[in-house]
């Protein structure tokens, strides 16, 4: 009789369940328009409007705000609201492809390799020069392949610059995918 009793109990609804099988791990918010993971330790992506937004990024872990942003897009209120959020700032100004050069390469990769294995955001108005400019330090900078330099670039939100990337890296110009 106790058997039967522990194997209705079992069977019973008021007993605890087994745990249901885990499904995908859910992906965390993002912190950035058009946000890309392009390498580990680095988000890229259009810039935070808000101070909520700076503050995010820092709670998530990011320890640096990298800001590509041009002079007209960019006011003193955000540096102060980046480092309010206790996020180191740091700028490299790309209006457009004419600052897509060996400087600002160079200046990137400096940036990157001084903040190691830190958490970095890396920023535009929506991530399109962020890409660009990756592309450009990983073949002038890196020496990678013009063709894997060009797919970091996209990794990292390249897309309207993508011509003058081309050029850049000297590569043929893309062509249209057949409708």
């Amino acid at each position: 009789m106790a058997l039967v009793l522990l194997g209705l109990l079992a069977l019973s609804p008021l007993t605890a369940q087994p745990p249901a099988p885990a499904g995908p791990a859910q992906a965390p918010a993002t912190l950035l328009v058009n946000e890309r993971h392009p390498a580990p330790g680095l988000a890229t992506g259009g810039a935070p409007t808000t101070p909520e937004g700076f503050r995010a990024l820092a709670a998530a872990g990011y320890k640096t705000f990298v800001d590509l942003r041009g002079d007209s897009e960019v006011t003193p209120e955000i540096q102060a609201a980046v480092e309010a959020a206790g996020l180191a700032y740091r700028r490299i100004p790309i209006s457009g492809d004419k600052d897509l050069h060996l400087g600002t390469a160079r200046e990137l990769a400096s940036v990157l390799a001084e903040r190691g294995k830190e958490p970095v955001a890396l920023v535009c108005g929506s991530g399109n020069r962020v890409g660009a400019l990756l592309a450009v330090k990983a073949f002038w900078v890196d020496g990678v392949a013009p063709e894997q330099a060009l797919a970091q670039g996209l990794q990292g939100g390249l897309t309207r610059l993508e011509p003058s990337v081309r050029t850049l890296l000297g590569l043929p110009a893309a062509t249209a995918s057949p409708q």
